[in-house]
């Protein structure tokens, strides 16, 4: 069972402001982070062992906001950092996947609010290290790297909870790709609009971009008004749903390819399939109208809703 009112006094605080903030530290997030190395050879296997503790001790000891968050209350998120090529002694590249999950009212269910593999990952990182939270200036990729998920999570998360909840954290990330210097950009990819199409420079352009709006208030609709209610209301949680996802199309069709659309299909997709597997066949039939074309890369996933 989720307890839920501290998660409500939190959200009302974000609401009426700094009166309600704690200046104790928060740690919002609990990550499992694991640094994988299988294709690296002749590196010190200490590095690695350094970075990963190095990584959880940011992410899950830093204060990313200014409110406090009860033990129960924090993000649950798992982080795998892979290493593909040791470039130098402190120089290497990677992917990282990064997932993270949101309690859905009175059920021991999680919902994924993100599911997203970046496979620009390059960075410094020698022994005794220390990693920053960058709001507002660069320090150096791995902690820009950090600062950016970190917030993104929040943010999503946050979205979720409150409508147009998480635009305080959005703002932080786009300050975060804004800070990157030229020649770090160029050097340490992602950070460019010409990087690709699926990076983080996209990521926060999606989120602070008016056309997304919409999909950011269905964030809170899906969650909120659908998931938070099916316990209670199986027809009302699918009717909220629904809308969730109709005013998701819509936002597709003014902005095709976005990538916040395709990363919100990579974490619900599966789970919008078992709920409405239940559905009537009206129901079932026009989401997957919606499925196939928000992701038709997947078909295969959505085929059970067709009649």
């Amino acid at each position: 069972m989720i307890n839920t009112p501290l998660k409500t006094f939190t959200f009302l605080a974000l609401l009426l402001g700094p009166l309600f903030w704690s200046s104790s530290e928060a740690q919002e997030l609990n990550v499992n982070l694991r640094v994988s190395t299988p294709q690296i050879q002749g590196t010190d296997p200490q590095v690695f062992r350094e970075l990963e503790n190095e990584l959880n001790d940011f992410l899950n000891n830093r204060a990313f906001t200014d409110l406090t968050y009860e033990n129960t209350e924090k993000i649950n998120a798992t982080f795998q950092l892979t290493i593909k090529e040791a470039i130098d002694d402190v120089t290497f590249s990677a992917e990282l996947s990064v997932q993270a999950t949101r309690p859905v009212f009175n059920s021991d269910y999680e919902t994924t609010i993100i599911n997203h593999l970046d496979r620009d990952i390059k960075f410094n990182f020698a022994t005794g290290q220390n990693i920053q939270i960058t709001r507002t200036s660069y320090l150096d990729n791995l902690s820009g790297l950090l600062t950016f998920y970190g917030f993104l999570i929040i943010g999503l998360d946050y979205d979720s909870f409150v409508p147009l909840g998480g635009e305080e954290y959005f703002k932080i990330i786009e300050n975060v790709v804004n800070s990157v210097p030229p020649s770090e950009a160029a050097n340490f990819k992602g950070w460019r609009a010409m990087d690709g199409n699926r990076n983080r420079y996209w990521i926060a352009e999606n989120l602070m971009n008016p056309r997304v709006v919409p999909m950011r208030e269905a964030m809170y609709e899906y969650h909120r008004l659908g998931l938070d209610l099916c316990h209670k209301d199986p027809e009302a949680c699918r009717a909220a749903m629904m809308g969730a996802m109709q005013s998701i199309d819509e936002v597709h069709r003014a902005y095709p390819n976005s990538i916040i659309v395709q990363m919100f299909m990579s974490a619900k997709g599966q789970e919008i399939v078992d709920i409405f597997s239940k559905a009537s066949r009206e129901e079932r039939n026009q989401m997957y109208q919606i499925l196939s074309r928000l992701d038709p890369a997947n078909l295969n996933v959505y085929r059970p809703l067709r009649s």
